[in-house]
């Protein structure tokens, strides 16, 4: 490997590395210190992907994979934008702010484009797997509230409201958000 392919891949893996300091803002704006990273939350989610397909073979597991690993990498450009940020930004301007940073990210990289791909197919749900991917960001995110309020920290209602809507694809992930839902302290 040359001395610039070898920067290149530094590059990036220093910026991968970042995610995992980078706390997710939803959860430090509601009063948690010790909020989960970009990179835990990634974690999690490819870790329930293997989970909750492990008994069906009709999904591309490699590629489920792939698609939570990638699914917040421009956040290593961006932050971690909250959810009150998106709001008033608009969801195509936070699209294509993302796009544009996985495109910086990985433009010098051999086979860079393939990540790109596949951060467009997430964005855009245009696979079962993308789509899969999509709604386990959102289980993920429900059981990481639920392990929050169960360690004592206040109530996460908002993140409750409407906690199986975009799951009606998948309906076992979203008996698995009412179970969830039925666990929540009182």
């Amino acid at each position: 490997m040359d001395a610039q392919t070898a920067a290149t891949y530094a590059r990036l893996a220093e910026r991968i590395i970042s995610l995992k300091m980078l706390p997710r803002a939803g959860w430090l704006q509601r009063g948690i210190s010790a909020a989960e990273s970009v990179a835990e939350h990634s974690f999690g989610i490819a870790a329930l992907a293997l989970v909750f397909t492990a008994a069906d073979d009709t999904f591309d597991r490699e590629r489920l994979l792939a698609l939570a690993l990638v699914h917040d990498l421009a956040e290593a450009l961006l932050g971690d934008l909250p959810l009150s940020a998106r709001r008033l930004i608009g969801e195509s301007v936070k699209c294509d702010a993302e796009r544009r940073a996985m495109v910086e990210l990985c433009d010098a990289l051999p086979g860079g484009d393939h990540l790109v791909l596949l951060w467009d197919e997430y964005a855009a749900g245009t696979t079962r797997e993308a789509r899969f991917v999509k709604a386990l960001d959102r289980v993920e995110m429900l059981a990481q509230a639920l392990a929050y309020e169960r360690a004592g920290n206040r109530s996460l209602d908002e993140f409750w409201v409407d906690a199986t809507g975009g799951l009606a694809e998948f309906p076992h992930l979203a008996a698995f958000v009412t179970w969830l839902a039925a666990q929540r302290p009182t």
